[in-house]
């Protein structure tokens, strides 16, 4: 995936699958410490441990039909190139959290993209999903909760 924004995407669609109704994003580019990070929390159904410790392998995946899973092994690289890394975290019935941290100034670090048309199309396209995204840099924060922007 050429950008972070993809990468949002997948991870989101994956939460969505896993029948989230809210799903917290949270990006941070700091470049006092030289680190951006990206964190997806979802209240979806969850994972057991053993399987959340390997999702992020390539070819791994959790849906029924399907042989080829790379998002998670994507952004895993992703960070790795970038000398990040990328925890994950899940309990059945407790949700799943992701977290991605890139040097900030890495040559090899993404761009963040277009995460405006991103976070679009996972509102239009969810309308029943709560999305809570807040950006933050130089001290500064941009918030955007659905639930405060749309009456149900």
């Amino acid at each position: 995936m050429k950008d972070l924004s993809l990468h949002i995407l997948d991870i989101v669609e994956n939460s969505i699958r896993a029948q989230a109704t809210r799903v917290e994003i949270s990006v941070v580019e700091d470049e006092e410490r030289d680190v951006l990070e990206l964190v997806i929390k979802d209240n979806g159904k969850g994972m057991e441990q053993e399987m959340a410790s390997r999702v992020a392998q390539p070819f791994f995946t959790t849906k029924p039909g399907r042989r080829i899973g790379m998002g998670l092994a994507l952004l895993a690289q992703a960070t790795k190139e970038a000398n990040g890394e990328l925890e994950i975290s899940s309990m059945p019935g407790g949700g799943t959290r992701i977290k991605a941290t890139f040097r900030y100034s890495h040559p090899d670090r993404k761009p963040l993209g277009d995460i405006r048309v991103t976070l679009e199309t996972l509102i239009a396209g969810n309308p029943k999903v709560d999305f809570i995204y807040e950006y933050r840099k130089g001290g500064e924060l941009t918030r955007l909760d659905t639930r405060e922007v749309v009456k149900r």
